[in-house]
């Protein structure tokens, strides 16, 4: 055997060796900042907008507070009169300087500022379930969006592992073609292969930096530096096997599903106002001080007690919107209780049989096809199967590694979308 033979022999080894063994990403000149899915779900706190809007609308229902707590809320009336004062007689002493003030304040005596306390306290009761009703559809977009980063990794693992395979088969498929165990046309399909498993991976580059940049959106990082997601999502996701069963899904719903909580406090807030409304229709006690000095030697001083008249105003137009709005409000409530328990047996049921595929593929599909790709391999060296059959099985291969991974991203997804249904964190391992 002569040095080139031997050359072509250790070849031929190294590629059976490494075969289809994944390779890892090369490391790039690009620096990369790592990013777990705790340290993504607190970033998200503070970028994702329809959570800082939420937080920035219950800032201002609070603000109101501090107009609620004034023990008067209208301001006194006050005025003055100057004028000069003349009798109709010829005595001198009649003409002088007429001065006269006047100070009127209305005073709440029928519990107002009480109701008008409690109605800004329900209010700020309702923004808070409405923060936190963004606080569950935040949760669910980011976990989304960080599940479809991390598995898009595993695409370009997979892709690069493909590629490689191409690699090495062209390799071997040269050196056949070296020792005459195999004709031309074998190497071009070899190096056909090559090229359309490059562009391949390519394809699953670009999905990865999409899904990386819109990750990044959310977390509020400059998209300078490429993510190093540190949490893997290539197993199936684990539920708390306390909400197994449908009833205990619909019973934790129940409980804690924001949208629902904030229609329950829009019911204390409307009837809280309406109860504001009744009373500002109360008369109010109007107390006035006056102080008048017609002549030099002649003063006067004196106080008013008075009330309003509410006659014709009673605040009937703003009670009756109260109470229509209260029968939308029932209304809507029903159509949300019903909704829920459609969202959470329709989440439920997708991820049983989402697990179950996922599990059936992963003992039934993955296996055999690496199996084969194995066999071929061998029998191809021994002259039994010709390099399409190796490359059809490779290209299978990576098929089934590439569904298992669209599985494995619809099992995560429809677990999000569970937890986005109960309104309550489900996954274990996922902090909140």
């Amino acid at each position: 055997m002569n040095h080139k033979q031997s050359l072509i022999y250790v070849l031929l080894a190294i590629s059976f060796f490494f075969g289809d063994r994944s390779l890892a990403v090369a490391e790039e000149s690009v620096p990369r900042s790592e990013l777990s899915i705790g340290d993504a779900l607190a970033l998200a706190k503070l970028h994702i907008p329809q959570l800082v809007r939420a937080q920035s609308e219950q800032r201002v229902v609070e603000s109101r507070r501090e107009g609620a707590k004034l023990w008067l809320t209208q301001n006194p009336y006050a005025s003055v009169l100057v004028g000069k004062r003349k009798e109709t007689t010829s005595d001198p002493i009649a003409t002088g300087v007429q001065y006269q003030i006047h100070v009127e304040q209305a005073l709440e005596i029928a519990g107002q500022r009480w109701a008008r306390l409690s109605a800004v306290a329900s209010q700020v009761e309702v923004a808070k379930a409405q923060t936190a009703l963004a606080q569950v559809e935040s949760r669910a977009l980011l976990l989304t969006s960080y599940v479809q980063a991390s598995l898009a990794e595993q695409r370009v693992m997979v892709a690069l592992g493909r590629e490689e395979t191409a690699e090495q088969l062209l390799l071997s498929a040269r050196a056949r073609l070296e020792l005459g165990a195999t004709g031309e046309l074998e190497v071009n399909l070899a190096q056909i292969e090559k090229g359309r498993v490059r562009a391949e991976r390519a394809q699953t580059e670009v999905m990865l930096i999409g899904r990386q940049t819109q990750l990044g959106i959310l977390c509020g990082l400059a998209p300078t530096n490429k993510l190093l997601l540190t949490t893997s999502h290539t197993v199936p996701p684990l539920i708390d096997t306390t909400y197994e069963r449908t009833d205990s899904l619909y019973s934790l719903a129940e409980q804690v599903r924001s949208d629902l909580l904030v229609i329950r406090r829009q019911h204390v807030a409307l009837d809280r106002e309406e109860s504001r409304l009744h009373r500002d229709a109360i008369p109010s006690l109007l107390v006035a001080f006056d102080y008048q000095r017609d002549l030099p030697e002649q003063t006067f001083w004196g106080g008013t007690v008075g009330l309003s008249l509410p006659i014709w105003n009673r605040n009937q137009g703003s009670i009756a919107q109260v109470r229509a709005s209260e029968q939308q409000r029932q209304a809507e409530e029903r159509l949300l209780r019903t909704r829920i328990r459609g969202e959470v047996t329709l989440a439920h049921r997708k991820l049983q049989l989402l697990r179950k595929q996922v599990e059936e593929f992963q003992k039934e599909v993955l296996p055999p096809a690496e199996r084969n790709i194995e066999l071929l391999r061998r029998g191809w060296q021994a002259g039994k199967f010709d390099l399409f059959r190796v490359i059809t099985a490779s290209r299978e291969l990576m098929e089934a590694r590439l569904r298992h991974l669209d599985l494995l991203e619809e099992l995560w997804v429809a677990a999000i979308e569970l937890e986005r249904a109960v309104g309550a964190p489900l996954l274990q391992g996922v902090s909140s």
